[in-house]
């Protein structure tokens, strides 16, 4: 048999489990041939059922090992998961794995990615108990299961779909480096923010006309933000937001940069609309200007993480927050046309209560007793497209 060694890396979606279920919860395999020993052009077929990826079947196997943190020894203990059985899981049955043969980008490009979910029901997810600290790993050199897993061939052009057959030689999977783990922390439940109404349109006069800027002909934009629930909700506008974002492999997904510092559409000092909107070509739905990303973040020294009051702003029950934003330069040097004008979602940092409560008590940050990075972010989006009809780089 044939063995086949494999580049694997492990991490956990979220940095919680949330024993309620509100908030999915994945394990996230990346795993990568790249090998010098491997020169076998195909594509590698593995086999999920009774592998590495199959989370339950892999404890019970020790083809991974779930470790419990002891806050008072900090010291991890092997949790003995017992047999657990075959998975229930609903997870894809196969996962490729491309060739190195001929690769030029990084490896960590090439990951083939997997998430296998933790239902908050499962017999699994019965050792997890609420504040205790958890870590999924595996080994370098393991077996990484997935019995059957062979080489596919590479798609026919003359077969119905270009579908690969499959070689009859069964291969060995065994990890060559085993990079990260999946660390996590138990809790009964998490606080989610009240729902909100977000609307975006053309800024219009009283009367319903169009209006313009006092400087020119400047294209102005009406964000306004509804707070439908019964409480105070505060929330981060611009600096370094701290909240729970989704990660891959080995780091925070793209669209959820951590700590995202760029202002939000509705921060009064600098709204920053290429931060948050997009422009796109109504007659081909393509985006032609996209949003600006967020730079690379510096190494900060250790300061207090509590947001400062001036980054934050309090959206009262029924009292519409209303923002106007000149989105002008979004539109200067574009070709003649009809374009679209989309928000981005971005989320934000947020706690009940209000900033006057909070300056009441004396500090300039937010009480202590309010602040937590272990939240969900509140997500400013809006559904909203303005169409503009742009003629010389201007909205008419």
């Amino acid at each position: 048999m044939a063995e086949v060694k494999i580049h694997t890396v492990i991490n956990s979606r979220y940095q919680v489990f949330d024993r309620s279920g509100s908030l999915p919860f994945s394990i996230v395999f990346g795993l990568c041939r790249r090998s010098s020993e491997d020169t076998d052009p195909r594509p590698l077929r593995l086999n999920t059922a009774k592998s590495i990826l199959d989370v339950p079947y892999a404890l019970s196997h020790k083809l991974l090992i779930l470790r419990e943190h002891d806050t008072e020894s900090k010291r991890e203990t092997e949790v003995d998961v017992g047999q657990l059985g075959e998975s229930d899981s609903e997870e894809q049955s196969e996962l490729l794995l491309p060739s190195p043969v001929g690769r030029t980008e990084n490896w960590k490009k090439s990951l083939s990615k997997y998430q296998y979910h933790i239902n908050p029901s499962s017999k699994l997810a019965s050792f997890f108990k609420p504040g205790k600290k958890y870590a999924i790993s595996n080994k370098a050199g393991g077996d990484l299961g997935g019995k059957g897993s062979t080489y596919a061939e590479q798609a026919d052009p003359k077969k119905e779909q270009g579908k690969p057959s499959t070689s009859s030689e069964n291969l060995k999977l065994v990890s060559s480096r085993a990079d990260g783990r999946a660390s996590f922390t138990v809790v009964p439940s998490l606080p989610w923010p009240p729902k909100v109404q977000t609307r975006m349109q053309r800024c219009r006069s009283e009367g319903g006309d169009i209006t313009d800027d006092d400087k020119g002909n400047a294209t102005l934009l009406e964000i306004t933000v509804l707070n439908t629930g019964n409480e105070a909700i505060t929330v981060q506008t611009r600096g370094r937001q701290r909240f729970l974002v989704p990660r891959g492999p080995m780091e925070a997904e793209e669209d959820f940069p951590p700590e995202d510092p760029r202002p939000r559409i509705i921060d009064t000092k600098t709204p920053a609309p290429a931060a948050s909107i997009q422009v796109v070509d109504t007659a081909t739905g393509t985006t032609v200007r996209g949003t600006t990303k967020p730079g690379v973040c510096g190494l900060y020294q250790k300061h207090d993480p509590r947001p400062k009051l001036e980054l934050l702003v309090t959206l009262k029950p029924g009292e519409p927050l209303i923002r106007h934003v000149d989105v002008s330069r979004l539109l200067a040097d574009l070709p003649d046309g009809s374009y679209g004008l989309r928000m981005e979602p971005r989320g934000m940092w947020w706690c009940i209560g209000s900033c006057e409560d909070f300056k009441a008590e004396g500090e300039d940050r937010v009480p202590y007793h309010l602040y937590s990075a272990i939240i969900p972010p509140f997500m400013l989006e809006c559904e909203d497209v303005v169409e503009l009809q742009v003629e010389n780089g201007v909205a008419s």
